[in-house]
């Protein structure tokens, strides 16, 4: 697999999962919200912070488009327009945020919606490019990414695999070599049954590229789930507080969750280990304490025999293994032996 390096941050098999702390809409438009969710983040241990990069009206054409999101199981439809109008930062905002971010040395990434934004975003330096899931089919605007030659990270939504093949090679074909891709479960929220997450190793095989998750999940546990199965991205939103009741809040971390989260993902990728076992001075001590060894059963003068009758087995393993029994059985004592004394190979006769 191809590793990454975003700032100081290596992302691939072999390295802790780079996690996104995405403000997303939770900052509800207003930059001073936006900012204080950094800090956030940015204390509580997360290695990157990413907003989303649009102006409503460079993108919606129709106003009366509709979009719908859902809050505590309930449904509601709204003007496209005026619902991304209302969440938008302006640029300045957004360089606000990356000027905070640079003042801790976190990487800031950000969703681009069309050239304007790409443009804006390499010119003060973003340390990643997003591309939304949408977008993936947008060849162009692919294109115009990989040639500014800054890491591009392209979620998957319902994007078929040769689709997605496709999207990969653009960006290669474009001079592009610094590609993540996040695998990124239908629905927001993102209902459990809906994730596939065997997807990420698979897609980890097939591109041999970094791969994550973007998590719509209402809870943390599919963090924990995609650490385990050895995703190399984790970007979810974080918001003041997961339970108000506003957009895109109810699959968020809350911003008293986030330290505790972002350990738990820590530990979970410390335990995953190595795929090889190796014997720790600590493994060794509790082997050689816990596993059975040979003892005389009862006192044993020399030339009785290694049988079940004279032979018990006992801890710690300071005689010789109990594996070894078959080997043992039948010969013979060379010394004496008081009960519960440990047998020794220098102990018997051949």
């Amino acid at each position: 697999m191809k590793r990454i390096k975003i700032m100081d941050h290596s992302i691939g098999n072999g390295h802790p999962p780079f996690i996104i702390a995405e403000l997303g809409i939770c900052h509800e438009g207003n930059v001073n919200l936006a900012l204080e969710l950094t800090k956030e983040a940015i204390n509580a241990g997360a290695h990157a912070v990413k907003t989303e990069t649009f102006q409503s009206d460079k993108m919606i054409f129709d106003t009366s488009a509709t979009t719908s999101y859902v809050i505590n199981g309930e449904k509601t439809t709204v003007p496209l327009d005026l619902h991304m109008k209302q969440f938008e930062l302006s640029l300045e905002e957004h360089h606000e945020v990356k000027k905070l971010c640079d003042r801790h040395d976190v990487p800031f990434i950000s969703t681009a919606h069309d050239f304007d934004a790409i443009d804006f975003l390499c010119d003060i330096n973003a340390a990643a490019i997003k591309i939304a899931s949408p977008d993936l089919i947008h060849y162009p605007l692919l294109a115009h990414a990989a040639q500014k030659g800054t890491p591009v990270i392209m979620d998957t939504g319902g994007a078929l695999q040769y689709e997605i093949e496709l999207a990969v090679q653009t960006l290669r074909a474009n001079g592009l070599d610094d590609i993540m891709i996040n695998h990124n479960p239908v629905g927001h929220p993102a209902p459990a049954d809906k994730h596939d997450l065997a997807i990420i190793p698979r897609l980890q095989m097939l591109t041999a590229l970094p791969v994550g998750i973007s998590d719509h999940y209402d809870g943390y546990e599919m963090l924990y789930a995609a650490t385990a199965i050895g995703a190399n991205i984790l970007e979810k939103p974080i918001s003041m507080d997961r339970f108000d009741p506003m957009p895109e809040k109810g699959w968020s971390i809350s911003v008293p969750d986030m330290e505790l989260v972002f350990s738990t993902v820590r530990q979970i990728h410390q335990a995953i280990g190595q795929p090889e076992r190796k014997m720790s001075k600590e493994a060794q001590g509790y082997r050689n304490q816990n596993r059975m060894a040979l003892a005389a059963k009862k006192d044993l003068q020399k030339g009785d025999r290694i049988i079940f009758e004279n032979i018990t087995f006992g801890r710690p393993r300071e005689g010789i293994g109990v594996e070894h029994w078959d080997i043992v059985q039948g010969m013979k004592l060379r010394n004496d032996k008081k009960r519960h004394q440990f047998i020794h190979w220098k102990d018997l006769n051949e």
